[in-house]
């Protein structure tokens, strides 16, 4: 019998069976079919606690850098508490799965240098891949263990008790208002067929929490699978199939390029040639395909210069090749100063969107990006650590991001911007964003002449009044920003949950 299979067969694979159903269990009580909220970071705070008990109940420790990742996973899901934008809801969703299947594989084998591109983008799947496998090689496990003559004996003993509590119960239901109640909810749910899905998605979470625990159970078995198929290749292991002479001439190129461009334009790259008379540029050209394009060209060169230092190969031409990337850089991030300066433009002329304001926080990790791309240059560079440095900047600016309250802020720019322009989206702040704004909104109504305020109003009324979003059932489901958007709208009396009047049918006079 195989080291694994002995641990799951001992006593100690009670523990792991309890763990994940305790942590299943909850999450399938506060989760399933709730609005996001406090049971984000409760579930996800459980289930990471849940793992480094497993941990240390196998004599394994909690090493900082997975300790790291989870941690970050606890923070960036309190968000889901902050926040009522169904858009960052997904993202937290997206970042909080990545950051704990990371955390499940580091539990085994936490060695900095497996952190890389590749590994953090197949972690989700690798860490599914490995956690239904674990969960179905403990499933057989327990499935012995059931067959066994004593626990044959506990199922018999449990079949006969069940029938007679059950009897029991009903008659003491008419007794007790609180059994009625017990048995009058059973009763719907059975009726309902509710517990079918309820219980598809806690065997769902069972076995991704099962297989997770009992993954980092089995230590030091698994840490050699896992260190065999994730673990990096140093530089000396790498082809580096591109020639010194192909490189020069490929970065050479570029460089050219990027300068020749800077230097046409550079009468324009960072004016206001939509204000000159007569250019024949509107702002949404300007603005629009010169930040698509210059995006996508900075994005495509941070690329070309991680390929280039990782697989180019070394000869006398190295300082030089060096120059010529650091010129490279230079240009792409004169180039992102350009493509930001022109959606501040945009902004300046239509207003604020979250889309622009998207856009402008990723140039800006681009740019650390390329800043951490220059330090690396200088030395041997590990694409691992440039990965590393990069992700923890965007880290850092999605954190930012989901917790203030940006949509809060455009709202109030995009009416302040009334009292000078004129000019007022009304559609745009009652529709597109979030229930984040309703409180900018309103606390800004009464600066608003008429008829631009009735008209807010109006929107905000017909947008939320009979909405069901923002109405919570249960304590696990409260959320900062869906409060304090209720209580926005009940200041200018709009009672969110409202059912609809029926229609009304038309009086035909013959």
């Amino acid at each position: 019998m195989s080291t694994g299979l002995t641990e799951r067969a001992g006593g100690n694979a009670g523990i792991v069976w309890a763990a994940a159903a305790a942590v299943a269990g909850l999450g399938t009580w506060i989760i399933y079919d709730a609005l996001p909220g406090v049971n984000w970071p409760f579930w996800t705070l459980a289930s990471v606690t849940g793992l480094a008990a497993i941990l240390r109940t196998f004599g394994l420790g909690v090493h900082r850098i997975p300790a790291a990742a989870a941690t970050t996973g606890v923070i960036i899901a309190t968000a889901a508490a902050f926040t009522a934008d169904p858009f960052m809801h997904a993202m937290i969703f997206l970042a909080v799965t990545l950051l704990l299947s990371v955390t499940m594989l580091l539990a085994v084998d936490p060695r900095l240098e497996r952190i890389s591109a590749a590994f953090v983008i197949t972690a989700p799947f690798l860490a599914g891949a490995r956690a239904i496998v674990e969960s179905l090689a403990r499933a057989i496990d327990a499935s012995r263990i059931v067959r066994s003559n004593r626990a044959r004996s506990a199922l018999k003993g449990l079949a006969i008790t069940a029938p007679v509590i059950l009897f029991f119960a009903l008659l003491l239901a008419g007794a007790d208002p609180m059994f009625a109640e017990w048995r009058d909810a059973a009763e719907r749910i059975l009726s309902s067929w509710a517990f079918v899905p309820r219980t598809i998605f806690f065997v769902a979470l069972l076995s991704i929490v099962l297989g997770t625990y009992g993954f980092a159970a089995r230590g030091n078995s698994s840490q050699s699978d896992a260190a065999m198929t994730v673990a990096p290749k140093g530089p000396e292991s790498v082809t580096r199939w591109l020639g010194a002479t192909e490189r020069f001439i490929l970065l050479s190129s570029v460089a050219a390029l990027f300068w020749i461009f800077l230097a046409v334009q550079v009468s324009y790259l960072f004016g206001n040639s939509p204000a000159t008379a007569g250019s024949g540029v509107t702002f949404a050209e300007y603005a629009r395909r010169g930040f698509g394009e210059l995006t996508v060209v900075a994005t495509s060169t941070v690329l070309l210069i991680l390929l280039s230092e990782r697989y180019g190969q070394k000869g006398h031409r190295d300082g030089l090749l060096r120059a010529i990337t650091l010129a490279v850089i230079a240009a792409v991030l004169i180039l992102l100063g350009s493509a930001f300066h022109r959606v501040s433009l945009y902004e300046a002329a239509y207003g604020f969107t979250t889309a622009r304001l998207y856009a402008q926080v990723y140039m800006l990790v681009v740019a650390v990006t390329l800043a951490v791309l220059t330090l690396e240059i200088r030395r041997e560079m590990q694409s691992a650590r440039v990965f590393r440095r990069s992700a923890a900047a965007a880290l850092a600016a999605f954190v930012v991001m989901i917790y203030w309250n940006h949509e809060a802020w455009i709202a109030r720019e995009n009416i302040a911007r009334f009292s000078t322009t004129g000019k007022l989206d009304v559609v745009y702040l009652t529709r597109q964003l979030s229930p984040n704004a309703i409180p900018a909104i309103v606390a800004a109504l009464p600066t608003l002449p008429e008829p631009i305020r009735s008209q807010l109003r109006s929107e905000v009324r017909l947008r939320y009044e009979y909405s069901q979003q923002l109405i919570e059932r249960h304590w696990f489901e409260w959320n900062r920003g869906r409060s304090a958007a209720r209580n926005a709208l009940i200041r200018i009396g709009v009672a969110t949950g409202q059912r609809r009047p029926p229609p009304r049918t038309p009086i035909v006079v013959r």
